[in-house]
């Protein structure tokens, strides 16, 4: 399984930098690379007959020394079940593969890190109307650009953002948008639904705060 270590220990990171998961440790790092690694072999094995992709031949210029020669081809079907490998991997993930052990239920729970992003990745779309309660009373309206990856650092980045005040007036916020971080102390977030047309951003995501769905920050 030599040839296929390498991917096998890479593969999950750039898994991560694709869709969310939660931090792990290093021993939890090292089962997943051996699985990972387990699964890639398995799969590419009987796409070639049993063939590895690489061979060690004598090299008799060098006093019968071992050399390891690669076969570009297999080398090439190993990177085609690899880049499938990873990508069904990342779909599992972004779409929630976890719906048939649901429906059979066998589990509860899903493939992503915690309810911060079952809500933003499946509730919300972009440019979501949202408003935004923070820990010292106020809150922010605006549509939702970027969000962080965990609930730990609890950050969302609003363009044509407002500040709400106690009689749910609005005051608009200069410049592209506000980026709350998780100094900010979010408490809620409460995902509107989108403006009509003829009504105006800020004014229209107040008038339909009464139909909304609420993500607590945990």
């Amino acid at each position: 399984m030599g040839g296929t270590n390498g991917l096998g220990r890479h593969l999950p990171s750039r898994c991560q930098s694709l869709a969310t998961r939660r931090s792990q440790s290093d021993i939890e790092r090292v089962i997943e690379a051996v699985v990972f690694s387990f699964a890639i072999y398995i799969c590419y094995v009987p796409l070639n007959g049993g063939k590895l992709p690489f061979r060690v031949a004598q090299d008799a210029i060098k006093g019968g020394s071992e050399t390891v020669i690669w076969a570009p081809a297999q080398l090439g079907w190993l990177a085609l079940v690899t880049a499938v490998f990873a990508l069904a991997a990342v779909a599992y993930i972004r779409y929630d593969g976890n719906r048939f052990f649901q429906w059979i239920r066998l589990t509860e729970r899903t493939p992503r890190n915690s309810i911060w992003n079952d809500v933003f990745e499946s509730e919300a779309i972009e440019g979501q109307p949202l408003q935004v309660e923070l820990a010292d009373g106020r809150s922010v309206l605006g549509k939702l650009h970027y969000y962080s990856d965990v609930a730990e650092d609890a950050s969302i980045y609003l363009t044509e953002a407002a500040w709400v005040d106690a009689n749910a007036n609005t005051i608009a916020i200069p410049g592209s948008g506000i980026l709350l971080t998780k100094n900010s102390g979010i408490r809620s977030v409460s995902l509107l639904n989108p403006a009509p047309e003829s009504q105006t951003e800020a004014g229209s995501a107040v008038t339909a705060a009464n139909g909304t769905t609420s993500a607590e920050n945990c």
